[in-house]
């Protein structure tokens, strides 16, 4: 298969965004008195992660996540918090973690940047990310960034996918492949839109989703093979 296009998720696709959510973690705790021996990173992951699936299956409004995951996170420390406030504390603290690339990801957009056109699509708050783009020389390298706060929609919905496809009228669907770690956005985003995807599962996380990507790969440097046939 012949691509022509390369949609890129950003976090923990080409950054590692568990080493800036554990920074970003840290300083709202800091921010709000917490104790260090009661930080509990792993307990507000799952609470995120929850609350963001609720938000894909049409159960939570975007605002309503952003407030109540960390509602519920001060709960396990008997506190009762402005969510909204809480949040804005959070995405200070990820607009300001230093950013870390992903091992390969350096190479990877060395080899693609000139053969395909590159496009970052991202489910984020508009601020938040253009401020972590900005953190390194990524931009320049992207002829398009989606951010899911700019479009008014998230993937995986369909719509998310029809405003990129929009923007690149020239290329048919077989011409694109998205690239994530997200089963459940990037993965499940493309096939709703129908194209190519590729799940780069590069923590090695057991797939009992149902959800079958068209390649899977644990490093990113699998993918430059992928794209060399």
């Amino acid at each position: 298969m012949s691509y022509k296009v390369i949609l890129l998720d950003f976090d923990d696709t080409i950054v590692d965004f568990h080493d800036a959510e554990i920074k970003a973690y840290a300083y709202l705790m800091d921010q709000y008195q917490v104790p260090k021996h009661l930080h509990n990173y792993e307990q507000f992951k799952a609470i995120n992660q929850a609350h963001w699936e609720a938000f894909q299956r049409g159960e939570l409004s975007r605002e309503e996540v952003l407030s109540f995951r960390f509602i519920e996170t001060f709960k396990h420390y008997n506190m009762s918090i402005d969510g909204k406030k809480a949040d804005m504390t959070f995405r200070e603290g990820l607009a300001n973690a230093p950013i870390k690339l992903l091992e390969g990801v350096e190479d990877l957009l060395a080899y693609t940047q000139h053969q395909f056109v590159l496009a970052i699509v991202t489910n984020g708050v508009k601020e938040t990310q253009h401020k972590r783009l900005n953190q390194m020389n990524i931009k320049s390298k992207m002829q398009h960034i989606f951010i899911s706060d700019e479009l008014g929609v998230q993937k995986p919905k369909v719509a998310f996918f029809d405003k990129v496809f929009n923007v690149m009228s020239e290329y048919t669907k077989k011409d694109f492949m998205i690239v994530g770690d997200s089963l459940t956005s990037d993965i499940q985003g493309g096939i709703n839109a129908g194209i190519d995807t590729c799940w780069f599962n590069h923590r090695q996380l057991d797939n009992h989703s149902g959800i079958e990507p068209t390649y899977t790969i644990t490093h990113i440097k699998e993918l430059v093979e992928i794209l060399k046939k």
